[in-house]
């Protein structure tokens, strides 16, 4: 897509300083006034008889982001670059958990916030809409975005007119990374190992993809007389007859420099950076009946790469003190290749233990986001805020490898010779959104302002993908047995395909043409047109937000693929409109205490996969979409209270309630095959969260200090057989008697602690410790159905610690350790006994980075 950016790992990031100051003025008294010109933006003041002095600090600082969390009517938490830094988080999507009452569903990349998973909330990058890269899921994989990259992230939990409607959880704005300061240049390399990978001999990819990342096959004609692939079936060892071992590795350049034109002021901020992962992990994945036995249960071996290209430019520009314009360009390249070895039992084919799946999976995304905003005082009562985005995103699965074979007793493999057993998939996700906010905010008194605008959303998906299936005929099936299971070049390749020992067919065939087969394709648009408008009151110690959202929403779908509906239908319209009214209220207890109150609705959408009648296939599970699925209405309640001891200090705790109308959930509808569905007519969740941010002991140097947050909640979930009957095709069976249920992906509690030592030397070294601990509690990875038991997560402890120190002479050093106690990852059936149906440890991981700043 952009493969110019193939060379370019490092680019530059510029820091300007805001500080002019006259020799005179030094001498002269004066008095500091602070002024907030936008939400997100921090600026002092120092006016001299004549001379004014401004500077604009960090906004990621944590005690401008507590500042401005004070201050604000909306409730919002805030994770700055500091702590980040301080922590050594170098992605979004582990600093997204750091934040209260939010768990990174594992084996997904998608997020819970209050115990609703990925389609109850939302990401923006400024406010605007960034897709996912998967078409299983509604918002992007956020550890491709990287801390570097940004200024803060805002986990908005509670809604304001200004924010999508559709979401219910949180919606997790990033907020790209402004220049200020002295003008600098940083390179920085890094390297860490994961201690099961270091050790994993043999370390199995699939052959095609290189070191890089930017090496992709083909996808192939539909022709089934071509022999359709010109690359390996087995497995490489990476590492096999070299020097080399699987140590992760990454270098950036960024840098910043401010450039006065004329009168004018343009702010210039660049990154660019490279990094890979290796990870491996041997553990266990099963199922089982209602009585507890086995349907499969096997040994699993799993291998992962996955790299990083990202390319950052962000400039703003000040035209005058009333007019300034930003353009922010990000460009994103990630893959992932992951190859799983499946070794053990099926009821169906393999009683003796002696199944053996092979499966190869590689990723590519690339992603380039664009926007252009702007900022315009019109006169001393009105402002104007206006931003426009174009996002172009290209994910593909190029070239997935399955194997299906069975071991003989006398040591020989047999591949199976079932349709899909042997298979080549090719998929490719088409994903253009268009979208842009508008806003002015009038200052009717000093006490009383209103804020009018408008959101639109215009998105065009295409989804595509290919399966060519291998299969022996029968007459040959003798021939297409191994010694070893790894050399599958044996069993398919080009001569034994012209010879005719093997057929190519699909899992969708061309009805026209029987020699073709047929791509699966389903299209999407969704139009959503918004306005939005509130009223903001300052009475004496109360503020309020009243405020009023309405969405129209066209979404038009078309589909050819491998499930036909009951009634034949290939096409969907869906027309939505929302009201959605929003209250925020602030009340200062005290300079220093807020008692906010938050109320409103809001709405959830099935997303597009979730509609489509797409037959996808996993080793152990196939979900298919369903088109009848309905939004669900989401009915919010927020009381919080916050105390600010001292700069930079919190105490908070909050309460908080939803009920939820039409709640969606994925189910199991027919063996091996789930959908999403509305189970019931409501759901519910409440729960309590508390925040510390907080300064333990201080010395004339250095200081202890610690951070930390907890969440408890409850959740339930009405389940009703016969609601799902009435508005759909499919049928789900709850277990005998059971009418409800906890939601999935609810945790019951999440905890974060950290206790950081900073300390600054007479030399001006600055050191910083900082050790994390988290909880992540028991939830419901599956609901039960026809007896067979919910599916729960069991209960995780994380510990990290990381000690950074920065030198005078602009050397920095960071040494970082993850996951120490490298807990298991369990979920269990509940069959009445322990029915393990996942289980794997992701490995100790130790790393160094090394930056200077020129």
């Amino acid at each position: 897509m952009m493969s110019s950016f193939a060379a370019i790992y490092l680019v530059i990031k510029i820091k300007m300083n805001l500080r002019k100051v006259s020799i005179a003025a030094l001498f002269l008294t004066a008095s500091f006034t602070t002024v907030y010109a936008q939400q997100d933006t921090v600026k002092t003041e120092k006016k001299l008889e004549g001379v004014t002095i401004k500077g604009t600090t960090k906004k990621g600082a944590e005690s401008n982001l507590i500042n401005m969390q004070k201050k604000s009517v909306e409730v919002v938490e805030t994770v700055g670059t500091e702590q980040l830094s301080k922590q050594g988080i170098g992605d979004v999507a582990t600093a997204v958990t750091k934040a209260t009452g939010t768990v990174k569903q594992e084996g997904s990349g998608t997020i819970s916030v209050r115990g609703l998973l990925d389609r109850y909330n939302t990401t923006t990058l400024n406010n605007l809409p960034i897709p996912s890269e998967n078409p299983e899921n509604k918002n992007i994989d956020l550890s491709i975005l990287k801390t570097d990259m940004i200024e803060y992230i805002a986990i908005e939990k509670v809604f304001a007119p200004r924010l999508l409607g559709d979401f219910g959880g949180a919606n997790i704005n990033v907020l790209s990374k402004e220049y200020r300061g002295k003008p600098y240049a940083k390179i920085g390399i890094e390297s860490s190992v994961n201690t099961q990978a270091f050790d994993a001999d043999p370390f199995y990819l699939q052959s095609g993809p290189n070191f890089w990342g930017f090496k992709t096959s083909k996808t192939p004609g539909n022709s089934r007389n071509v022999y359709p692939v010109n690359t390996s079936w087995n497995f490489k060892d990476t590492f096999a007859g070299s020097n080399f071992t699987p140590i992760n590795s990454g270098f950036s350049l960024e840098g910043g420099k401010n450039f006065k034109l004329g009168e004018t002021t343009l702010s210039a901020f660049f990154y660019g950076g490279w990094n890979n992962d290796y990870f491996y992990a041997h553990g266990k994945e099963a199922n089982y009946n209602s009585t507890g036995n086995r349907l499969n249960d096997y040994n699993v071996d799993k291998y992962n790469y996955g790299t990083n290209t990202t390319g950052v430019v962000n400039l703003f520009y000040r035209l005058n003190a009333n007019n300034r314009l930003k353009l922010i360009s990000n460009y994103i390249h990630s893959t992932t290749q992951e190859t799983r070895i499946f070794q053990g039992y099926n009821y169906d084919w393999a009683t003796l233990d002696n199944a053996y799946i092979r499966r190869a999976e590689y990723k590519v995304t690339d992603l380039f986001v664009n926007q252009l905003g702007g900022e315009h005082k019109l006169s001393d009562k009105l402002d104007l805020d206006w931003i426009v985005g174009y996002n172009m995103l290209d994910s593909k699965r190029p070239d997935r490898i399955s194997n299906t074979l069975i071991r003989q007793p006398n040591g020989i493999y047999r591949v199976r010779r079932d349709g899909g057993s042997s298979n080549r998939y090719f998929d490719n996700l088409n994903d253009d959104e268009l979208s842009g906010n508008i806003s002015a905010n009038y200052k009717i008194t000093d006490n009383f302002k209103l804020n009018l605008g408008y959101q639109g959303r215009f998105k065009d998906r295409k989804f595509d993908a290919r399966q060519f299936d291998f299969r022996y005929s029968p007459a040959y099936s003798g021939l297409g047995e191994v010694v070893d299971p790894n050399n599958i070049d044996q069993v398919f390749n080009q001569q034994r395909f012209d010879a005719g020992y093997f057929t190519i067919e699909s899992n969708k065939q061309n009805p026209d043409n029987y020699f073709e087969i047929a791509p699966i394709i389903f299209n999407g648009k969704q139009y959503v047109n918004s306005g939005f408008a509130n009223l903001d009151y300052v009475w004496d110690k109360l503020t309020a937000q009243i405020g009023v959202r309405f969405d129209n929403i066209n979404q038009d779908m078309n589909w050819d693929t491998n499930y036909t509906l009951p009634d034949g239908s290939k096409s969907r319209k869906f027309d939505y409109q929302k009201f959605l009214p929003a209250l925020n209220l602030k009340y200062s207890l005290t300079d220093n205490q807020n008692l906010r109150l938050s109320a409103s609705r809001t709405y959830t959408l099935p997303q597009m996969k979730e509609l489509a009648p797409y037959m996808y296939n996993e080793v152990s599970e196939t979900t298919v979409g369903n088109p009848d699925v309905k939004p669900s209405d989401n009915n919010n309640l927020d009381l919080k209270w916050e105390y600010f001891p001292g700069k930079g200090e919190l105490f908070s705790l909050t309460g908080y309630g939803k009920y939820i109308q039409n709640p969606i959930s994925k189910a199991l509808v027919g063996e091996g095959l789930y959908s999403y569905l509305n189970v019931g007519d409501w759901a519910y969740v409440w729960g309590l969260e508390a925040e510390v941010r907080k300064d333990l002991y201080k010395t004339d140097n250095g200081k202890f200090y610690t951070f930390l947050n907890a969440s408890y909640l409850n959740s339930q979930s009405e389940l009703d057989t016969e609601k799902i009957k009435k508005e759909s095709t499919f049928y789900v069976a709850f277990d005998q008697g059971v009418t409800k249920d906890k939601l999935e992906g609810a945790a019951d509690f999440i905890g974060n602690a950290n206790l950081g030592y900073s300390y600054t030397s007479p030399n001006k070294t600055i050191m910083d410790f900082v050790a994390s601990y988290s909880y992540i509690g028991q939830y419901v990875y599956a609901l039960s159905t026809m007896e067979i038991g919910n599916v729960v997560q069991k209960p995780i402890n994380l510990f990290d610690a990381t000690f950074k120190v920065a030198f005078p002479n602009k050397i920095e050093l960071s040494l970082k350790g993850k996951n120490l106690i490298n807990p298991s990852v369990k979920r269990i059936q509940e069959t009445g006994q322990e029915s393990v149906t996942y289980d794997y440890k992701r490995g100790r991981e130790f790393g160094v980075s090394l930056g200077y700043t020129f």
